[in-house]
């Protein structure tokens, strides 16, 4: 072997980091991908035209509206944490499928 390239062994001197795994029960857990669904539904598409509209005016014209708080961010890799990215995605999908029947709608008439 080059000097480059070694092989390190991993003996007792190697440090294990573990990460104690956060307990959510089954009403956490839905609580979490309930709330982290209902903000992507929700309160995605109202930051966002705010945003854009404010950007564009280069003011603000839109107040913060705030219907759904932001869910409290969990600790990566945990059983909550997995949760809401879960329940943020199904969120950002359904609204997906809502904008795409409304804009088929429009087209239809």
């Amino acid at each position: 072997m080059s000097d480059e390239m070694r092989i390190i062994p991993m003996d007792e001197t190697t440090i294990d980091i573990e990460q104690e795994e956060e307990v959510c029960s089954p009403t956490d857990c839905a609580g979490a991908f309930v709330h982290s669904f209902s903000h992507s539904l929700v309160q995605g598409p109202i930051d966002g035209v705010a945003e854009v509209v404010n950007t564009i005016a280069g003011k603000r014209l839109i107040p913060k509206v705030e219907l759904v708080k932001t869910p409290e961010k969990a600790e990566i890799g945990t059983n909550r944490w997995q949760a809401q990215k879960y329940g943020s995605g199904a969120g950002i999908i359904a609204c997906l499928f809502v904008i795409g029947g409304i804009l088929s709608r429009g087209r239809r008439s």
